[in-house]
């Protein structure tokens, strides 16, 4: 598969993982029964292995590696907390405070990802 088409595709899988966080954020704090959906609950995991399945051909593709690379060492580490965080927004929180309280960060945290992603800098996110 071409290069440009990989990269496109990351960057698609990447904003829609980023839209289905939000909507089960918005779900979440709406209440809504959506949020159990039994599609709600499996479809962000299919979005979210394509987006690695191509995060890791692009580093594969260029011989790129986490520990050769800080940045991309950085945005993994994000990525990791992103996740636990997220978890505690959408199901974990035992309140509503603390559902509310993980969302935020965890958007604050996706724009971290983000930031040191296009920049290729690990302290883009955080200046």
């Amino acid at each position: 598969m071409p290069w440009p088409l990989i990269k496109q595709l990351h960057v698609a899988f990447a904003l829609l993982t980023v839209c289905s966080f939000c909507l089960r954020g918005y779900w979440m704090l709406s209440r809504s029964p959506r949020l159990q959906a039994s599609w709600s609950r499996w479809l962000p995991h299919v979005i979210d292995a394509l987006l690695f399945a191509t995060g890791l051909a692009m580093a594969i593709g260029l011989s790129i590696s986490p520990l050769t690379h800080p940045w991309l060492a950085v945005k993994l580490l994000a990525i990791v907390v992103y996740i636990i965080i997220g978890s505690i927004a959408l199901k974990r929180g035992r309140t509503r405070g603390q559902r509310v309280a993980a969302l935020l960060l965890s958007l604050l945290v996706l724009i971290v990802i983000f930031a040191v992603a296009l920049h290729h800098d690990p302290w883009a996110g955080l200046r």
